[in-house]
């Protein structure tokens, strides 16, 4: 009997030495194979991303890789700060992390001029996985010119680089008024895109003019289709001309 006790106990101790081993093993490989998170510009695919990102500020036009601001829908301002979101492909933590960017610039634009330069290293906020990442332009030398810079992640701080197609995103700024995103729906009203136009319009409808999510149709856009035909009017009435001395016009046939 005390022989079995005795073996029954090695035993026991044999097994609990082996289940700790394989548990040490396990800890050991999760520990080897756990690299940096990733991190990735959250850049709005989709319609519906455009119009859940549009509901926190609708003065933002988006472009392919490009988010489209214009100085031109607020006489006051002197600035603006533009946010775009970052994501990390991994867990929140309970301190900050810092993530690597590089800037380029286009069409003459300067850092300490037209906007604020950036930090090489950003951080991301503690107990985040979505954090912003936050751009001042001042409203300077933008008139005839859009001001642009590029926005590249790059591996460094505490993440490497994530998706491929979501590493760059480029913020044009401007104070003339660019072409908004509803605008080719609506081509066989207004026409040919052009800020006069545009401009006129806002005067008409008011706000910013916009015509998103509407389509030229008496049945659903009434009030809008009838606007325009005071703007053809406005047109046909007064001589409005772009810079080539062209006569600007409002095709609109409804």
């Amino acid at each position: 009997v005390y022989k079995l006790d005795t073996m029954k106990k090695l035993h026991y101790i044999l097994l609990g030495i082996i289940f700790a081993s394989m548990f040490a093993c396990s800890e050991a490989d999760k520990e080897m194979f756990k690299g940096p998170d990733s991190i990735c510009f959250r850049f709005p695919q989709t319609s519906d991303d455009i119009d859940e990102y549009r509901k926190l500020d609708s003065s933002l036009i988006f472009r392919e890789d490009t988010v489209v601001y214009s100085f031109a829908f607020d006489m006051e301002a002197t600035e603006r700060v533009i946010c775009i979101p970052v994501q990390i492909g991994g867990m929140a933590t309970g301190h900050e992390r810092t993530y690597m960017i590089e800037v380029e610039e286009y069409n003459g634009t300067q850092a300490g001029v037209h906007y604020e330069a950036l930090r090489k290293e950003q951080v991301l906020g503690a107990e985040k996985t979505t954090d912003s990442l936050r751009v001042k332009f001042f409203r300077r030398d933008m008139d005839k010119v859009a001001r642009k810079i590029g926005l590249r992640i790059k591996t460094g701080g505490d993440f490497v680089e994530g998706a491929q197609e979501r590493l760059f995103l480029a913020i044009q700024v401007s104070d003339i008024l660019e072409k908004p995103s509803w605008w080719d729906n609506w081509s066989d009203c207004f026409g040919t895109f052009h800020p006069i136009k545009y401009r006129e319009w806002i005067k008409i409808y008011g706000g910013t003019g916009d015509l998103t999510g509407k389509r030229p149709d008496w049945w659903v856009a009434p009030l809008e289709l009838t606007l325009i035909l005071e703007l053809k009017e406005l047109f046909e009435r007064e001589e409005f001309y772009d810079e080539n001395n062209v006569r600007l016009t409002i095709p609109c046939t409804h």
